[in-house]
């Protein structure tokens, strides 16, 4: 009988040995199969990066057209500022010149010549 038992524990023991097997193949085949989802997810990473890169270059080729355009409107209020600047100067020259004409001929008479530059 000690034969028997001795066949039975051995008999159990490799029972349970080809379970834990079992167990330890599927869990090699799920860690094979976690690991082929990893390399695909790396993959769909290293071509959302590279989109990326490209995206920013795009981006600051715009941000640096940006700027230049932006440089010339700067440049373009400078320059009509400083004509604006020199209008208002001029129309106030033309204001004071006008004040002292009406003085010295008279402000009807400044008048009656300013009509008649209409009518003609």
């Amino acid at each position: 009988m000690q034969n028997e038992k001795f066949q039975e524990l051995v008999l159990s023991h490799l029972t349970r040995l080809t379970e834990d097997m079992f167990g330890l193949k599927q869990d090699v085949a799920e860690l094979k199969q976690d690991t082929t989802t990893l390399k695909q997810d790396v993959t769909e990473l290293k071509q959302d990066v590279a989109g990326l890169k490209q995206d920013t270059a795009t981006l600051k080729q715009d941000v640096a057209g940006l700027k230049s355009k932006l440089d010339l409107v700067y440049d373009h209020v400078v320059q009509i500022t400083e004509v604006q600047t020199a209008n208002s100067n001029r129309i106030l020259k033309l204001e004071k010149t006008t004040d002292s004409l009406s003085e010295i001929c008279g402000k009807h008479e400044v008048q009656i010549r300013n009509i008649k530059n209409i009518l003609i």
